[in-house]
């Protein structure tokens, strides 16, 4: 019997997979469980339908992450935070905060989940490299911490 998966089954098959399985797995274990649904004509164009939506959307924010990156070009960052008088920060600094922070200087909106900062957590004043990677697609910006 054919099913499509609505969620991800160990051994059987990830969310919207369309695979085989036998009817009595099927009626006894997929679908009283809500994991899997009879793969209709209908139920196939939905998931094909779906795949092209998901193809589209991560197309839209590349496209959105790249314009981003453009604009943060030639610019950087500068995050102040409280320090002592040796250069050592009182609050470590992340890459939400990072995040934030480009927010509220450019009105830049970055996901803190693709910056990555080299020493990271930042634990003094200096400057910093964050490399963004999203696939493929990599690009850097500085980050200047100064102390308050």
């Amino acid at each position: 019997m054919k099913v499509i998966l609505l969620k991800s089954v160990p051994k059987v098959g990830k969310k919207d997979d369309i695979v085989e399985v036998s009817q009595g797995y099927a009626a006894n274990a997929l679908f009283p469980k809500k994991l899997a649904i009879i793969a209709t004509d209908a139920a196939i164009a939905g998931v094909k339908t779906r795949a092209q939506h998901k193809v589209a959307e991560k197309e839209i924010q590349h496209n959105l992450l790249d314009r981003a990156i453009g604009m943060l070009e030639g610019k950087s960052l500068v995050y102040k935070a409280k320090a002592n008088e040796k250069g050592s920060l009182f609050s470590r600094v992340d890459a939400s905060d990072i995040s934030t922070e480009l927010l509220k200087q450019f009105r830049i909106s970055i996901d803190a989940s693709l910056m990555k900062i080299e020493d990271a957590p930042i634990k003094q004043i200096g400057i910093y490299i964050v490399t963004i990677t999203e696939g493929t697609y990599t690009s850097q910006f500085s980050v200047e911490v100064k102390g308050e």
